[in-house]
C-alpha cells in the first residue's frame, strides 16, 4: 500500500459526506436563493454566513472523523506493516457498515441545527414571518436532499473503493450489531424521500407568493421561475439518484451473473466480491460457498478418479494361464474405489513341488476410500509374507498379526480366502478368514459343496491362528466359484436379493462352459436382476474349472 492510497482509503467516506452536503447546498441556493428580506444590512448577512457555514461544516467534519477512528487507525497500521493486511476488528467493521447510517444522522442534525439557527437569525432582524419560514423550510430542504444522496453516494463508495480491502472473502452478514436494510425497504425510503422533497420545496413557492399584496400577473411570473428552478432540482436529484442506486444494485447482479457463467463453464475458482449487506450480499455468499464446496467436490471427484486407477492396477490385468486350470476373476466396486479384492499369487512353500498358484478373495468392511486403503494394505503384506517359505495359514496368520497392530482400534476388518488347486492330484487346499466359503459343483454327483473352514476376519486379533484345510478326488470338470457377498446379496427394485441359488443354478447350468464364459454369464444375471436398482455392495468373483486338456502357454 503507498501512501496515496492510504489517504484515499482513510479519506473516502469523509469526502463523499462532504461531497454531497456541498453540492446539494450550492443547487437549492443558487436554484431558490437565500430569502428576500429588506431589514439588516447585507454586510452582517454575508459575516453571519461566513461563520455559521464553516462552522457547520465544521461540526460535520469533526463528527465523521470521530466515528472513523478505529478505521484510519486500523488503515494506517496496515500501511505501516506493508504486507497483506491483517483481518480488522469488528469494532472496526462494524462501525464502517454503519456509517452511512450515521453520516444520514449526523446531516440531518446539522441542517435542522442550520434550519433553527437561520430561522431565528431572520427572525431576530425583524423579517417577515414568511421569511422566517421560508428560511427553515430552505435548509430544511438542502438537509433531506443531502441525506438521500449522501447515504446512496457513500454506500457506493463503500461498495467500489472499501469492500474489497475491509471484506476480501465476503461474509458481511456475519458482522453482528450492524444496521441491515432490505432492497425493498432501501427502494421505499428512496421513492418516500423523492416525493417529500418535492412537497417541501412546494410549500416554499407557497410562502414566497402568498406574502404580501403583489400583482397577479407578477405572482404567475415568480410561480412560473419557482417552478422551473424547482423542476430543475428534481432533475439533478433525481438523475444522481439513478445513478447512485441503478449503480449500487447492479454491481452485485453483474458479479453473481459472471461469477455463475464461469461456473457453469467449469471455473471453480472464480469468487463473487461481496460488497453489500443486503439480499445481494448473502446472495453473493451462499454463492462463494456453493463454489467452493462444487470445487472440493470436482477435486474430490478426480483424485477418486485416480485412486480408482490405482486399485484396478492393484487387480490382476488378465487372468493366469495354468496348467489344467480354467481361471476367471473380475471386480466391479459400486463407487469409485471398493474393498473387494482378488489376486493371483506363486508362494513358496518350502518343498520341491515348486511354487503353487493361490488363489485369493478378500471384503474389506464398507466400501469407498478407507476399504480401498486397508485393502491396498492387505495386499502388500500378504504378495510380501507369500514370498517367503510357508503355507497358506502361516501366511495368514502373520498379516493378521501386522493387519490387527494397524487397524484393530479402528474396527475396520477383512475377510479373506485363498485356495490352491493342484490339476494333477485333483486336490485343494485352502484358508478361510472370515470370509464366504468357497462353492464346489462337482459335474459327476451333480452336487454343490461349500468348502468351510475356522478362521476369523484379518484384523481382529493379533493373536488369531489359521489353518489349512485340504479336499481331494475332485473330478475333471470341477466348478470352484470365490467371491464376496455383494454377489448373492445383491438386490433388484423390490428388495429380493439374487441369492446363492440362482448363482448354484446358473453354474450348473453353463457347467460345460469355460471359467470366462461362466463368468460373464453370472456379471450378466446379476445386471438383469438389479435392473435400475443401485448396487449397494461390490461385487467380485473369481471361477475356477478343472481341465486338464488345458495346457499353459506360457
Amino acid at each position: 500500500m503507498t501512501a496515496r492510497q492510504c489517504f484515499q482509503l482513510k479519506n473516502r467516506m469523509l469526502v463523499g459526506n462532504i461531497t454531497a452536503n456541498f453540492i446539494s447546498a450550492v443547487v437549492i441556493t443558487n436554484l431558490v436563493g437565500p430569502p428576500n428580506v429588506t431589514v439588516g444590512t447585507t454586510s452582517q448577512l454575508i459575516i453571519t454566513q461566513a461563520i455559521s457555514t464553516p462552522v457547520l461544516f465544521l461540526l460535520g467534519f469533526i463528527g465523521l472523523v470521530w466515528y472513523e477512528l478505529p478505521m484510519r487507525r486500523y488503515i494506517k497500521m496496515c500501511y505501516a506493516d506493508g504486507g497483506d493486511p491483517p483481518r480488522a476488528s469488528h469494532q472496526v467493521l462494524r462501525r464502517l457498515l454503519n456509517e452511512p447510517f450515521f453520516a444520514v444522522v449526523l446531516d440531518l442534525f446539522i441542517w435542522i441545527l442550520a434550519a433553527a439557527f437561520w430561522a431565528t437569525y431572520y427572525w431576530q432582524i425583524g423579517a417577515p414571518d414568511h421569511v422566517v419560514k421560508r428560511a427553515f423550510l430552505i435548509n430544511l430542504h438542502i438537509g433531506l436532499i443531502t441525506i438521500v444522496v449522501a447515504f446512496f453516494l457513500l454506500e457506493h463508495i463503500f461498495q467500489k473503493k472499501l469492500a474489497a480491502f475491509f471484506f476480501p472473502k465476503g461474509r458481511i452478514h456475519e458482522i453482528s450489531g450492524t444496521i441491515r436494510v432490505s432492497i425493498r425497504v432501501r427502494l421505499a425510503a428512496l421513492l418516500f424521500a423523492c416525493n417529500l422533497i418535492p412537497f417541501l420545496a412546494t410549500i416554499q413557492v407557497y410562502y414566497g407568493l402568498s406574502a404580501g399584496d403583489e400583482d397577479p400577473a407578477v405572482i404567475l411570473n415568480r410561480l412560473g421561475a419557482a417552478l422551473v428552478n424547482n423542476s430543475l432540482i428534481f432533475i439533478i436529484v433525481g438523475v444522481w439518484l439513478w445513478v447512485l442506486v441503478g449503480t449500487n444494485l447492479s454491481l452485485p447482479f453483474r458479479a453473481i451473473i459472471r461469477t455463475l457463467s464461469r461456473v457453469r463453464e467449469g471455473h471453480f475458482d472464480d469468487r463473487i466480491q461481496v460488497t453489500s449487506n443486503d439480499e445481494l450480499g448473502y446472495t453473493g455468499d451462499v454463492i462463494n460457498q456453493m463454489t467452493e464446496g462444487l470445487k472440493e467436490r470436482e477435486q474430490m471427484r478426480l483424485a477418486m478418479i485416480l485412486a480408482r486407477e490405482v486399485q484396478q492396477n492393484l487387480l490382476p490385468r488378465q487372468d493366469p494361464q495354468v496348467d489344467g486350470l480354467d481361471i476367471a476373476g473380475t471386480s466391479i466396486y459400486c463407487d469409485e474405489t471398493g474393498g473387494d479384492y482378488y489376486d493371483y499369487i506363486r508362494y513358496e512353500t518350502g518343498a520341491s513341488e515348486g511354487s503353487p498358484l493361490a488363489v485369493v478373495v478378500g471384503d474389506v468392511s464398507g466400501h469407498g476410500v478407507p476399504s480401498a486403503l486397508l485393502m491396498a494394505t492387505a495386499r502388500a503384506l500378504l504378495r510380501q509374507r507369500l514370498s517367503l517359505p510357508g503355507d497358506l495359514a502361516e501366511a495368514f496368520s502373520d498379516v493378521n498379526f501386522q493387519l490387527a497392530q494397524d487397524v484393530g482400534a479402528s474396527g475396520q476388518f477383512m475377510t479373506l480366502i485363498a485356495l490352491a488347486v493342484n490339476p494333477v492330484a485333483g486336490a485343494v487346499v485352502w484358508v478361510r478368514a472370515g470370509h464366504d466359503p468357497a462353492i464346489l459343483y462337482d459335474p459327476k454327483a451333480n452336487q454343490f459343496e461349500r468348502l468351510t473352514g475356522p478362521g476369523v476376519a484379518l484384523g481382529v486379533d493379533t493373536g488369531s491362528r489359521y489353518t489349512l484345510q485340504h479336499r481331494s478326488n475332485l473330478v475333471e470338470g470341477s466348478i470352484l466359484l470365490v467371491g464376496t457377498d455383494g454377489i448373492w446379496e445383491a438386490c433388484n427394485a423390490y428388495g429380493e436379493m439374487f441369492g446363492k441359488e440362482r448363482v448354484m443354478a446358473l453354474i450348473k447350468r453353463h457347467a460345460g462352459a469355460s471359467a470366462g464364459t461362466i463368468r460373464d454369464r453370472l456379471v450378466s444375471a446379476l445386471k438383469d436382476f438389479c435392473g435400475s436398482s443401485d448396487v449397494e455392495d461390490d461385487i467380485t468373483m473369481v471361477v475356477i474349472k478343472l481341465d486338464r486338456t488345458i495346457a499353459s502357454r506360457q
